[in-house]
């Protein structure tokens, strides 16, 4: 998303995951691949801020159907 309000990430991604028990978070870290250079951030998700970044706001939750 381009945001970086709660409401609009974590917590969707938390309520698809109620709704799709077949599914699972892929954190970024095994998701990322070396070569791209370091990556953005640490954690499950990617969350990329103006002040951290110098970009807009962009948040990103890899999903991975077990």
């Amino acid at each position: 998303t381009c945001s970086l309000f709660r409401e609009e990430n974590e917590d969707q991604v938390s309520a698809f995951l109620s709704r799709h028990p077949d599914y699972k978070i892929l954190p970024l870290a095994e998701a990322w691949e070396g070569d791209r250079g370091s990556m953005p951030g640490t954690g499950d998700f990617m969350r990329l801020t103006p002040r951290t970044h110098e970009t807009d706001g962009f948040f990103a939750a890899i999903f991975q159907k077990q």
